[in-house]
């Protein structure tokens, strides 16, 4: 009698019930990675960043989407492949490898940018050299006297003088810090520094046309609209750096999630820190 012989069959990955690690999803924002780890569920956005912004913020964006999703794909095969208890390491491995150089150079960037912007509005909202007089301190002294909604109503009919005085003596009004009036009175300032800019260097000067065969000297209209223009593009840079910022913020809690480490230990794995 011969008995029939069990074939043992080896596995060849772990039994693992688990989904994918990461899930991925495009929007019209950006990429969406949701991590699922047991019971813990965290989401990224990687956002996309408009044409408008920056080379360099734009490439290391893209590049932080690319490697972020070629952290998902490697770990989602690994998860099937890696031991349980050893798994949470490899993720971590994957991060070193894939995600955190994209990290910190989108990091950089970011910086880099908000650094240049930060110069360039220092350089239209600093108030021109004082002439001869007391008139900035005058202006003072009567914002010293009125109140928030009083000031607040002065800020669009202001002069540079008058605006010039108000910041130079910030400290003296601290109601007005972080307040809609403050932002308003940098804005009008800024647009008035930059009108003062054109000026003085002869830009947008009125040409003559049929109708105004002498016309000569600055174009009032041209400059205010130049002027409003730069100040967009600032705000628009705003809004760029801001997209940057989520995408940094909202991968950490996803790694961190991703690879079963506290908050603080994910940002240094990212940073390069760990």
């Amino acid at each position: 009698m011969h008995l029939a012989r069990i074939a043992f069959v080896y596995p060849v990955a772990f039994a693992n019930v688990e989904p994918d690690l990461f899930g991925r999803s495009a929007t019209d924002r950006g990429d969406i990675f949701t991590v699922r780890n047991g019971d813990v569920s965290q989401a990224a956005l990687i956002a996309r960043l408009p044409d408008t912004a920056s080379e360099p913020l734009r490439k290391a964006a893209a590049a932080f989407d690319a490697c972020f999703g070629a952290l998902a794909e490697q770990a989602n095969i690994d998860r099937s492949q890696v031991h349980p208890a050893r798994f949470p390491d490899r993720v971590r491995e994957l991060v070193t490898k894939h995600v955190s150089p994209a990290y910190q150079a989108l990091t950089k960037a970011g910086v880099d940018e908000r650094q240049s912007m930060d110069a360039a509005w220092k350089r239209v909202t600093t108030p021109p050299e004082p002439g001869t007089g007391t008139i900035r301190q005058e202006y003072r002294q009567l914002w010293q006297s009125l109140s928030l909604a009083d000031r607040a109503a002065r800020v669009e009919n202001a002069d540079i003088d008058e605006l010039a005085g108000v910041i130079e003596g910030r400290g003296l009004f601290p109601d007005m810090t972080g307040t809609p009036v403050w932002d308003a009175i940098e804005q009008r300032s800024a647009r008035l520094n930059v009108a003062r800019m054109y000026n003085l260097n002869g830009a947008f000067a009125k040409q003559p046309t049929p109708t105004e065969p002498l016309a000569s000297g600055p174009d009032s209209a041209q400059i205010e609209a130049e002027a409003q223009k730069m100040l967009g593009s600032f705000d628009r840079r705003r809004n760029e750096l801001g997209l940057v910022e989520t995408t940094l913020r909202s991968a950490i809690p996803a790694i961190a999630a991703a690879t079963e480490l506290p908050i603080e230990d994910a940002y240094k794995l990212l940073m390069g820190r760990a």
